[in-house]
């Protein structure tokens, strides 16, 4: 499972990230996380199975789904990006990719 998490900056997001891998591993799926400012997304979307979106970017959500229609876009909520529930999210962005 590949997951792009979208950030504005990427000072948390690599730490998120770190948390994402785990809480996949804890579910044993081979999962690829990685992030990618707002503006470098559409370089790294078509790689991805599910894209994450920090709370921050709520504004771009509508422009990331548009740069590829058939990929699922998550907006991460304020509270569970907050908190680091990366295990919630993460079972977010797989059901999503498995529906």
């Amino acid at each position: 499972m590949k997951i792009l998490l979208c950030c504005l900056a990427g000072v948390t997001s690599t730490l998120f990230s770190t948390k994402l891998k785990e809480a996949a591993s804890r579910n044993r799926v081979d999962a690829t996380v990685w992030s990618a400012s707002e503006h470098a997304v559409e370089y790294s979307i078509d790689l991805a199975d599910v894209v994450l979106v920090e709370p921050q970017l709520k504004g771009s959500v509508d422009k990331i789904k548009d740069m590829n229609p058939e990929k699922p876009v998550i907006l991460i909520s304020e509270e569970d990006f907050k908190n680091f529930n990366a295990m919630k999210i993460f079972q977010m962005a797989y059901d999503a990719v498995n529906k």
